[in-house]
């Protein structure tokens, strides 16, 4: 069979709103440790045109394990003793310093309620939100919300809870799908009435996003609580899998929510440019799926981590796109970074993606609008060289593929 590609210029997958990254405290932390000159180089090789462009970025309400140790905002029911003054050693620094120069779009999560709101009054573990303290914990989020916006920090995009079915070692809360629903349409939707900040659900893996689409969208279980103008979408993860046959059927089935990956990170080794090189492809793989199956825009986890992975206050290490040296005082600039620029390049923020089918499993692309026409990566990931056709109206163009290789983020054609 031979392998075909089509561009479908009749199913346009909207305007892709662009890469961006978690500015976590773990990575402030580290940004704190670079001299004046290596902070200016670090944030042109993220924010700068000639670099990966973000556009977007991801901070935590409160704690997350990717912190120095937890924290929280409040002790009391009322919140009168609510402060965001530990934000201020670190995260807040830098994060001013890129808005101004650089305008993001800036999705908030938190990774727990306070104790004080939570059954186990504990953020770890199976805890939950205490059921008559639904409207409080509403009222703690525009609380932040407010407190971030006398800094300064307009926050566009919140989404009600990360990961809101993982019980976690670290900061975590577990909700069902109705308790997802009745905090964000009953209670968050109302609470932000009159902010500009909207909101995102799920916030968790992709395996079962369409059940999942249906629980939170679909009408017959929302008109409950009531619709609201304030939820603009989801938001998803990328750790049990990619499933783009998932992904397009929520596309389709919802065209006007937005779709944003919200975190990706691999797994932790010393820095050892061939292994990484490995995880870069995930990356590219990950990418190339969300794209085509009409993501709206991608946010990686950490921004800069140690060189062991870190800090993290419960020794969960994983990789970033860039890393200190051994030494601190200087950073590198990861395979992972490399497979990142490549996207930059290629599918700049605002640019218009069509979407692409193919009859194969061993390739895949994506496809973008041009003044000209379009522009059309291919890849093979295939241990085999391939025979492949692009088709796009009458016009085709026959390639041959070679091998899938760890290096490279896909073979570049313009029709």
């Amino acid at each position: 069979m031979k392998i075909q590609v089509i561009v479908r210029d009749d199913k346009p997958l909207g305007t892709w709103m662009g890469l961006g990254g978690a500015i976590t405290e773990a990575s402030a932390y580290n940004f704190s440790k670079l001299s004046p000159e290596k902070q200016d180089d670090l944030l042109k090789a993220y924010y700068g045109k000639n670099g990966l462009d973000y556009r977007l970025a991801r901070i935590s309400i409160g704690s997350n394990d990717f912190c120095l140790k937890p924290y929280e905002y409040t002790k009391k029911n009322n919140l009168s003793d609510f402060s965001i003054g530990h934000d201020k050693k670190y995260v807040l620094p830098m994060l001013k310093t890129i808005l101004k120069t650089k305008k993001l779009t800036i999705v908030a999560s938190p990774w727990s309620p306070p104790n004080c709101l939570k059954l186990a009054w504990r953020q770890n573990l199976n805890g939950r939100l205490k059921p008559w303290r639904y409207k409080a914990f509403a009222k703690y989020i525009r609380k932040w919300l407010e407190s971030y916006a006398k800094e300064g920090v307009k926050i566009d995009l919140i989404t009600p809870q990360n990961e809101p079915m993982a019980s976690q070692i670290w900061e975590s809360c577990v909700y069902s799908y109705r308790a997802q629903r009745k905090l964000a349409y009953k209670y968050l939707a109302k609470e932000l009435g009159n902010l500009d900040t909207q909101i995102l659900l799920w916030d968790h893996n992709k395996k079962d996003l369409a059940k999942t689409a249906d629980k939170l969208f679909n009408g017959k279980y929302v008109t409950e609580y009531g619709r609201s103008k304030k939820i603009a979408g989801l938001c998803y993860h990328w750790y049990d899998g990619t499933f783009p046959d998932q992904m397009w059927h929520v596309r389709q089935k919802y065209p006007d929510i937005l779709m944003i990956s919200s975190e990706m990170s691999c797994g932790f080794s010393a820095y050892d440019k061939n292994d990484w090189e490995k995880d870069a492809a995930l990356y590219c793989w990950e990418l190339f799926n969300d794209i085509n199956a009409g993501t709206s825009a991608f946010i990686d986890w950490n921004m800069l981590l140690s060189w062991q992975g870190g800090p993290s206050h419960c020794q969960n290490y994983v990789k970033s796109p860039v890393i200190l040296n051994k030494t601190g005082d200087d950073f590198i600039l990861t395979p992972i970074y490399s497979a990142l620029k490549k996207f930059a390049d290629l599918f700049p923020a605002g640019c218009e993606i069509v979407r692409c089918e193919c009859n194969s499993d061993k390739i895949v692309a994506i496809a973008r609008k041009t003044q000209k026409g379009y522009k059309v990566i291919v890849k093979n990931i295939s241990d085999q060289e391939q025979e492949v056709t692009i088709q796009l109206g009458s016009q085709k163009k026959n390639l041959r593929l070679a091998k899938f290789e760890m290096r490279g983020g896909g073979e570049l054609f313009e029709l």
